[in-house]
């Protein structure tokens, strides 16, 4: 059982849809030159819609929803809309794993054919650009729990442009969103046991399917699925009603339709969308449906260092643990990757305006947020685009800071 702690949940900053403020850290008017900016991103047609959620010290400072959520029924996006988050699932699934390994039952340094087998026998490619099928090597080094979370377990995503990752991604997904290809988690884990790695465990980052073994791990070890587990251990205790694999019909409508960018530039209602019932492949890359007030809910978990909503989901010394880096330098001087974020090393030398210490990730849908504990702040940017791409991200970051008084 979760030890209750009592904390003030975020509900209670609200009163009929009006939002109770403090006196702000933040420029009005800056805030205001980044709705223009989505603005004018929306009446260019670079996107349908967007919502901003902006939150320090446990006030909302900025919550905006600009746009549509259906380019062709021109409906409204709303605020507490519903989106796919595609890789955003990943630091949810790492919360979990981490779970377990409080309680004894994982290890970081175990090795991962502990709980999947076929992990022992996998061999390195020599050579991605012949694809899967290419020459082969033995790998020396034991792939760990800990390279499976930190992605430095010679596993790819299936993302890149050479033939190894372009027939992988083809096996692993088919399409982007004919989630059919595969009944279940295991079968798609299945498929990674038999093609190669693309490096040794633990001598290089490149971001991976790590997760989705994780997600078999959990399930393996909890004895329960993935949907239950998550549901029981962390979205009820921290009041998560609108996150899951699959929605109930109320849910399906305040979903934001994804939309493409068609050859013209412009965007498009895509002909194919994400299903919000019927989903059976619970993976850890992929595959949760969420609100961006659940998802700051999660992030406030982590930024109060795993207690929030009277439940304390993971002990403090576990959030610091995943907060470090774990990946040397294999992402440059100053940015790094803990324990399913993405770190802000040395601020002093990172493009970007955040703080040393910033943890972040984004979703393949351009859904994106990032925890800033020494400012006490969180962002959120929601959307739903194909195909991915980091200019949101990035403007969150420069227009979030730049409004900081």
């Amino acid at each position: 059982m979760m030890k209750k702690i009592t904390l003030l949940p975020l509900a209670l900053f609200f009163l009929n849809g009006i939002i109770a403020q403090s006196t702000s850290n933040f420029s009005q008017e800056k805030l205001l030159e980044f709705n223009s900016y989505i603005q004018k991103e929306i009446d260019a047609k670079h996107i349908a819609g967007a919502e901003i959620l902006i939150v320090q010290n446990d006030i909302v400072e900025w919550h905006e929803s600009i746009g549509e959520s259906n380019t062709e029924t021109h409906e409204s996006l709303t605020k507490n809309s519903i989106y796919y988050i595609q890789s955003m699932t990943k630091p949810i699934i790492s919360v979990a794993i981490m779970q377990l390994v409080e309680k004894g039952l994982l290890g970081l340094d175990d090795a991962v054919y502990k709980y999947i087998p076929e992990v022992k026998s996998l061999k390195i490619t020599t050579d991605t650009s012949l694809g899967l099928n290419g020459p082969t090597k033995p790998k020396k080094n034991t792939m760990t729990l800990r390279h499976l979370l930190s992605h430095t377990a010679g596993l790819t995503h299936g993302l890149g442009s050479n033939k190894f990752d372009q027939e992988l991604f083809k096996l692993l997904y088919n399409e982007t969103l004919n989630y059919k290809g595969h009944p279940n988690l295991e079968s798609r884990i299945n498929v990674l046991m038999n093609t190669p790695l693309i490096g040794e465990p633990g001598e290089q980052w490149v971001y991976s399917t790590g997760p989705d073994l994780l997600a078999l791990i959990l399930q393996r070890v909890s004895k329960q699925s993935v949907p239950e587990y998550l549901k029981q251990h962390i979205f009820a205790p921290l009041g998560m009603n609108d996150t899951g694999y699959n929605l109930n019909e109320q849910q399906a409508k305040r979903v934001m339709q994804l939309h493409n960018q068609n050859e013209a530039g412009g965007i498009e209602l895509s002909p194919l969308q994400v299903p919000t019932q019927g989903n059976t492949v619970y993976g850890g890359t992929h595959g949760l449906f969420s609100s961006t007030k659940d998802y700051l809910t999660f992030c406030q978990m982590i930024l109060h260092k795993g207690t929030w909503n009277g439940s304390q989901v993971l002990s403090e010394e576990t959030i610091a643990l995943m907060s470090e880096n774990h990946v040397k330098e294999f992402l440059g001087p100053s940015r790094g990757f803990g324990l399913g974020f993405g770190v802000i090393r040395n601020s002093e030398i990172d493009p970007s305006p955040g703080s040393t210490g910033q943890l972040n990730w984004g979703g393949y849908f351009r859904t994106y947020f990032f925890i800033d504990p020494s400012l006490d702040l969180i962002a959120l940017f929601m959307t739903q685009k194909m195909p991915a791409n980091e200019d949101y991200s990035g403007a969150l970051n420069q227009y979030v800071y730049a409004a900081l008084k």
